[in-house]
């Protein structure tokens, strides 16, 4: 499927594709690409890591010669990325891309980044202190009835055992007067872009073989030794966050075999693919629904 030709030309409008790991995004981002003058803008959390380009599936030192590619491999292992420190860089690349009369092309599987993009950053007061430690003194139980009572809307939408996220609506409420739900709701889009939107959700069985070449292509490209390059230096909890890392780090450390690193990377990711697929299925509104490629 094709943006029209009258979308590849206005300076306002924003393609993005969307879906889970291994779905097919990058590839057609950059079919897309060829045919219009676009900027490809990475809206992976993971992505955005230097030293972990293998490991990531970052695109190729090839193909980022043939297009514009932004956003990836931009941070240190050691640094921490978020939504926030995110988005206006992707806001100030799609901003560029406009003004070089480029179609942008945001492409990734953080959720979270695309909805913000589209729908805009909730205006969150910002964490007290002495309300959050007073607050880890308390049973998660205790909290969430009490969420229920101040914000029921949010406690519907969060699983009970969800601490961290209970803690942040009781804290909100405690702290303003006004339930987090009510915040969140506020959301002003940041940008008057129109978006459109391409989520790849192909079958289960697909995707899992999909990911077991990924995999086997990851390590004859050699992401053991790209990790082990990595683990010579402080690295973040975010970027540790990369599927395999783990598992591949334990095997380098001498703790599992390399057959047990391989499949136990191979459950993870299936389960992240997963509930990504639920995640946005249910999560994401998009323009187009593509099953296949």
């Amino acid at each position: 499927m094709e943006p029209s030709s009258a979308f590849c030309i206005a300076l306002d409008k924003v393609v993005v594709i969307a879906g889970p790991t291994a779905s097919g995004k990058s590839a057609y981002a950059l079919h897309l690409a060829k045919t219009a003058q676009a900027f490809i803008i990475n809206a992976d959390s993971l992505q955005v890591y230097r030293d972990l380009e293998i490991l990531t599936a970052q695109p190729s030192l090839a193909e980022q010669k043939l297009l514009p590619y932004h956003l990836y491999g931009i941070l240190d292992p050691q640094e921490t990325c978020s939504v926030g420190r995110w988005l206006p860089l992707a806001l100030a690349a799609i901003k560029t891309a406009h003004e070089k009369g480029c179609l942008p092309i945001v492409v990734g599987g953080t959720g979270f980044y695309l909805r913000a993009l589209i729908e805009g950053l909730s205006p969150l007061p910002s964490q007290d202190a002495d309300i959050r430690a007073a607050l880890q003194t308390e049973e998660t139980t205790t909290l969430y009835q009490e969420l229920q009572t101040v914000d029921p809307l949010l406690a519907d939408r969060l699983n009970p055992n969800d601490r961290q996220r209970i803690m942040r609506g009781v804290e909100v409420f405690r702290g303003t007067g006004t339930p987090l739900s009510f915040w969140q709701a506020s959301a002003a889009r940041p940008t008057s872009y129109t978006f459109e939107s391409y989520l790849f959700l192909p079958p289960p069985d697909v995707l899992e073989a999909r990911i077991a070449q990924r995999l086997e292509n990851m390590l004859k490209n050699g992401v053991l030794e790209e990790i082990s390059q990595a683990l010579k230096k402080p690295i973040s909890m975010g970027a540790q966050k990369a599927l395999g890392f783990k598992e591949f780090s334990a095997h380098l450390q001498g703790k599992i075999s390399l057959e047990e690193a391989k499949a136990l990377t191979l459950v993870h990711t299936r389960q992240y693919a997963k509930r990504q697929r639920t995640w946005f299925r249910h999560q994401f509104k998009a323009n187009h629904l593509i099953d296949s490629l």
